[in-house]
């Protein structure tokens, strides 16, 4: 869909600056964007006013209107298995009944769904949904190992058990389903997704951009892959890339709100403030109770200085989301920032009664509660904060502050404990080694320092935050030659970071051959 004239597309395509964007080519697709829904909305009416409507359209109501109706299962002549058809109705009926709150009703159709073909997929993959909603995610992985021992080959179980293993902080576990599912479907582009953003989270950003290619490759018109490439080019400083991901992805979709909040997110953090308030507003049209547009808004607006502003959008969003963790954390770090600590303090516990399970919630109150030198409330906060989940990697903010409160409370054994329990919680966290190496070096252990650097930079080579920090510990540690190698060093890591970011970086070895077929089943279509 051609959304400018020619003259700006290639102006687009032809742009290097990483600084101004085409401010009237994002206005335009923003504005096709409105006129395409709007268009499906009459498109829509027209249908409805229409006497001879679609047979589908007369199907869905039937179904709406006679929930409770049994249903006639049709199979073709001489087949166990009931036509996918019967599926599609039972598995739209379920969705439906879940958007309106009946679980119940929502888990019995789904488990007429496997009762009528358990070979398929979709019954299990819903149940396994509920049960995670539930807050129940063992008897979600139960649900869908029920429905591979069916089908062991399902790639969408696959990487369904995958995800869940990951929330729940076993990223092995994780890593290898998707890899399972890969060898099953090379062109299972969630799949791919999936593992892209593990192997971000792990700092193997050469392999994850690889794993995004595939997946545009599998899937080149799916809005979602282009949203992730975006953020990806946006982490990565490639901000003209970035927005051209974000563009082709709403052009796939311009209802896709998640899109217009990271492009929001991208142009308030270049300073385009205007354009990002649009983008912001664009979503807020479409689902006008999204926290994340929300919070966003209401943090760039107290950034620049608009406090009354930020702070009727804050309230907008406690309005909407008011068990929401996140909406009560911004709010607090909003007041905190104008210096309001009682008010500050206040947001966070209401977050933390509503939401008890959010663990950044927690670490902004008890790193504010430091800050102010209150440490006996800090110490109990934290305390609570990793009593919700102590294992689990989002703590690790949590173990790393308190370590830091106790080594300034002069409690080194203890500093030193909480930065171990942050490692277990996860291993590839560079940043807790990082602060583990400076806490060593400033009580003068220049060895453990230099040996946690180098744990952190295998894990990480091209993190120029650790390699600055490194180098800076050897200089005052009055070791120029040693210095002077480290920057070296550094320098040639970002340069084969660089030079690994398109495409060709190894991935693991349970990815490898599924790479292989996928890239020659792209190749073949």
């Amino acid at each position: 869909v051609e959304v400018s004239p020619p003259g700006v597309a290639r102006q687009w395509r032809r742009r290097d600056s990483l600084r101004q964007p085409d401010m009237q080519l994002c206005r335009l697709l923003i504005a096709s964007c409105a006129s395409h829904r709007l268009a499906h909305r009459r498109c829509a009416i027209h249908m409805e006013a229409a006497p001879g409507r679609d047979l589908s359209f007369r199907v869905r109501e039937a179904l709406l209107d006679a929930e409770e109706q049994p249903y006639t299962v049709w199979s073709e002549p001489g087949s166990d298995r009931p036509l996918r058809a019967n599926l599609d109705l039972l598995v739209f009926r379920g969705r439906t009944l879940a958007r309106r709150g009946d679980k119940d009703g929502a888990r019995a159709t789904y488990l007429r769904c496997v009762a009528l073909d358990p070979l398929d997929g979709r019954g299990w993959l819903a149940l396994g949904r509920l049960s995670e909603r539930d807050g129940d995610p063992d008897a979600a992985i139960a649900m869908i190992e029920r429905g591979l021992a069916h089908n062991a080959g399902n790639a969408y179980l696959l990487q369904a058990a995958g995800a869940i293993q990951e929330r729940r902080g076993s990223t092995d576990e994780a890593l290898d389903l998707y890899a399972r599912a890969l060898r099953s479907d090379p062109r299972h582009a969630p799949s791919w997704v999936s593992a892209s953003l593990l192997l971000q989270r792990r700092r193997k950003e050469g392999a994850a951009r690889r794993c995004l290619d595939l997946a545009l490759a599998c899937a080149p018109r799916s809005y979602y892959v282009w949203q992730v490439s975006g953020q990806w080019h946006r982490r990565q400083g490639q901000l003209s890339s970035a927005r051209e991901a974000f563009r082709r992805s709403l052009q796939l979709n311009g209802a896709n709100v998640a899109t217009l909040h990271a492009w929001g997110v991208l142009e308030w953090r270049c300073g385009h403030t205007d354009l990002a308030a649009t983008l912001f507003q664009q979503g807020l049209h479409i689902q006008p109770h999204n926290k994340y547009l929300l919070q966003s808004w209401a943090c760039m607006e107290a950034r620049c200085g608009s406090a009354a502003s930020a702070s009727r959008l804050f309230a907008a969003a406690a309005r909407k989301q008011s068990a929401d963790g996140a909406v009560w954390q911004a709010r607090g770090m909003h007041y905190r920032a104008q210096g309001d600590v009682e008010r500050a303090r206040r947001a966070f516990a209401t977050g933390c009664s509503l939401e008890p399970t959010h663990t950044p919630l927690f670490h902004a109150w008890g790193s504010m509660e430091a800050e102010v030198s209150n440490v006996t409330a800090a110490r109990a906060i934290f305390q609570r904060g990793v009593w919700e989940r102590p294992s689990h990697p989002r703590t690790v903010g949590l173990w790393v502050s308190w370590a830091l409160l106790e080594e300034r409370c002069g409690d080194l054994k203890a500093a030193r404990e909480y930065l171990r329990a942050a490692l277990r919680a996860e291993r590839f966290c560079v940043f807790a080694r990082a602060a583990w190496a400076a806490l060593e070096a400033r009580q003068g252990d220049c060895a453990a320092s230099r040996q946690l650097y180098e744990d952190a930079l295998r894990i990480d080579p091209a993190n120029r935050g650790v390699w600055s920090s490194y180098e800076a510990m050897e200089r005052a540690a009055r070791r120029p030659a040693a210095a002077d190698l480290i920057h070296a060093r550094s320098r040639r890591a970002a340069d084969l970071a660089a030079s690994g970011l398109g495409g060709t970086a190894p991935l693991p070895a349970g990815l490898e051959q599924a790479a292989r077929a996928a890239a020659a089943a792209a190749a073949r279509a």
